[in-house]
């Protein structure tokens, strides 16, 4: 892993880390949508690797029932594809302002039911 992945996995999770006693409802928004938009493209797409392992990783810990079928879908995208959907998501959404996790979740949301996998 270069040196760059280390440095953003380390600051998104210190950032996480303070943002953890701040917000009391609603998701952790560690960088905003408009951040996210400015990131070099290898962070990007480690940034939504990042969401989809937290989403997969808590859906399956809670024994969700749609853990399979979100499961499927991701799987019907290569991870840069995700990375470029959530991208041109937001571009189409200039006034989002949640956080990006949140854009990347709602993306596929928006995926996986034009496609059925829902």
């Amino acid at each position: 892993m270069s040196a760059l992945k280390h440095i953003l996995i380390a600051t998104l999770a210190l950032l996480a880390s303070m943002q953890c006693g701040a917000q009391a409802v609603g998701p952790l928004v560690s960088i905003t949508a408009a951040e996210f938009l400015k990131l070099p493209e290898d962070a990007r797409v480690t940034y939504v690797a990042g969401v989809i392992d937290g989403i997969t990783l808590t859906s399956y810990g809670y024994s969700l029932p749609d853990h399979d079928r979100y499961i499927r879908c991701v799987r019907t995208l290569a991870l840069g594809a995700l990375t470029q959907r959530t991208v041109d998501w937001l571009r189409a959404r200039p006034s989002f302002a949640e956080g990006a996790a949140s854009a990347v979740s709602q993306m596929l949301g928006a995926y996986c039911k034009e496609k059925g996998l829902r």
